[in-house]
């Protein structure tokens, strides 16, 4: 899969979790009898965070850093920072417990995010590996 490709589809992977998770949570809140609203900017928000997260995804293609796993938590990390951020901006959260349904949000959307991404390069493999069985039996 190439990069650009990548970075669009993580972008709206991570927006469409976004919007999943804050609507959960308002959907919790309200059954508990809780009032939530947003900001009229709320949604220009989301997207944005959700193309601004997907660039750190490049770290995960690079040869430097050689042990993946590493790769994967200095991956995480920018995230979190910049999720952090980007709440603290946008105003997504006012106190220690909105932030940590935030971050709790932004877990849930990380491990959607790579679910649905492997689940997508395993289904490109597989149309690869049988583009090339039946390339070589027609040879």
């Amino acid at each position: 899969m190439n990069k650009l490709k990548m970075l669009f589809l993580e972008t709206c992977f991570i927006s469409l979790g976004i919007f999943f998770g804050v609507g959960t949570v308002s959907a919790v809140m309200h059954l508990l009898g809780q009032e939530y609203s947003i900001n009229w900017y709320f949604s220009l928000s989301v997207i944005l965070a959700g193309f601004l997260c997907s660039f750190p995804s490049l770290i995960l293609f690079s040869e430097k850093i050689k042990p993946f796993f590493v790769r994967i938590l200095i991956h995480f990390a920018i995230l979190f920072g910049a999720v952090s951020l980007l709440g603290w901006l946008f105003k997504w959260y006012s106190g220690i417990l909105s932030y940590a349904v935030v971050m709790g949000i932004f877990i849930c959307v990380y491990i959607f995010v790579w679910v649905i991404t492997k689940w997508i390069y395993n289904k490109d493999d597989k149309e690869i590996n049988n583009a090339l069985t039946s390339f070589r039996d027609e040879e």
